[in-house]
């Protein structure tokens, strides 16, 4: 237990020494995505798991996706700007470029990684994941977002050290299946792996568009982050219980399987998964679409050193030397993104008042004159 603990405080403590130079807050939002990332996983392993076997998982997603517009219809209500949850809040055509493509992506990669499973078994979908960092990095590269030389290589690092995560896992589990139904789960798998990072890199575009801008006046205005959760998920909640109607599950089934112990670990869950989908969204916002995806895979250590901490689960070597290559990649991606800084990617342009609009590597603007 002594071990799995410190460890996991030392993937922490490695999280705050690689980008404690972006301050507290990033910090803060990096360490409490994952985290809660962790949380929400084990809260649903224990629902899903003996005793309770609620077998639900489409309605369940539906709950996590419906609690974000309420918590965001509150925040505006409160605000006095309740617009702001209407798709009216911005332009037609951005929001059928955005906004549609991501509430569609959200279910949709859920059931494709459903069959996946079904398919071609848990460690090979293990395995496609891991490509998720390099996947989100080559689409938001080809959508106009640069990556340093260096920022690549930290890419590229982390996923090994994710392969290697992957690879301890099916040992461990085992159910590789070897038989022709696996060519079909990949399909599945890197389809479900494709909607995923498209859907990550649109919203960091939402956040950020002069990150994928080579003319700093064609672009659009960024929005909040709570404005982005606004707009896309409650479509998303809106698909996600079509599919879980489509796929059989059955509301009073699930009600009448109903305990009150039962009901406090959805609602443990509910919560684990709101704050966790708005402390993805500001980690996606302050990191970038393909950092956050590089830290998101730290989840792996932490959820299985809490395992072996207190469900008396084995924790292979291997995941400790896979996640120990995640973070160092990570390490080097921030490395790239400062020199690329420090190289003057600063791009401006002047305006008719003698004023400077200056964009870092971010994608935040400046007024200067």
């Amino acid at each position: 237990q002594a071990v799995a603990i410190s460890i996991t405080i030392a993937l922490f403590v490695g999280i705050w020494a690689i980008l404690r130079s972006r301050g507290a807050r990033v910090v803060l939002s990096a360490s409490l995505f994952v985290a809660f990332l962790v949380a929400t996983q084990l809260s649903v392993k224990v629902i899903e798991s003996p005793p309770y076997r609620f077998k639900f998982p489409g309605l369940l997603t539906t709950l996590h996706f419906s609690c974000v517009p309420v918590a965001c219809a509150v925040y505006w209500i409160w605000m006095g700007e309740p617009l702001k949850i209407l798709p009216c809040s911005i332009p037609p055509r951005r929001w059928m470029r955005t906004v549609v493509p991501v509430a569609v992506s959200q279910p949709i990669s859920v059931v494709l990684n459903n069959k996946a499973m079904v398919y071609a078994g848990a460690g090979v979908c293990a395995v496609i994941g891991t490509l998720s960092p390099v996947c989100t990095a080559l689409i938001s590269n080809c959508c106009g977002r640069s990556l340093t030389v260096r920022s690549w290589l930290g890419v590229f690092v982390a996923f090994v050290g994710a392969a290697i995560i992957s690879w301890g896992e099916i040992t461990q589990v085992g159910d590789v299946q070897g038989n022709s139904r696996v060519l079909q789960g990949l399909v599945y798998a890197f389809a479900s792996l494709t909607g995923r990072c498209a859907k990550i890199v649109i919203l960091d575009y939402m956040l950020a568009p002069l990150a994928y801008s080579r003319e700093v006046r064609d672009e659009e205005e960024p929005l909040s982050v709570i404005h982005v959760l606004s707009l896309t998920y409650p479509w998303g909640a809106v698909l996600a219980l079509a599919y879980a109607l489509a796929s059989g599950e059955k509301p009073m089934d699930a009600w009448h399987q109903l305990t009150p112990e039962l009901t406090g670990f959805i609602v443990l869950s509910c919560s684990c998964a709101l704050a966790l989908n708005f402390l993805g969204t500001f980690a996606l916002r302050d990191l970038g679409a393909s950092a956050q995806q590089i830290v998101g895979k730290l989840n792996t250590i932490c959820l299985a050193s809490i395992s072996v901490a207190f469900l008396g689960e084995h924790l292979p070597s291997v995941v400790v030397l896979g996640s120990g290559l995640v973070l160092g990649g990570v390490a080097i991606f921030e490395r790239g993104q400062h020199i690329d800084d420090d190289e003057g990617s600063t791009i401006s342009s002047s305006d008719d008042e003698g004023f400077e609009l200056v964009r870092d590597a971010e994608g935040k603007v400046s007024l200067m004159s």
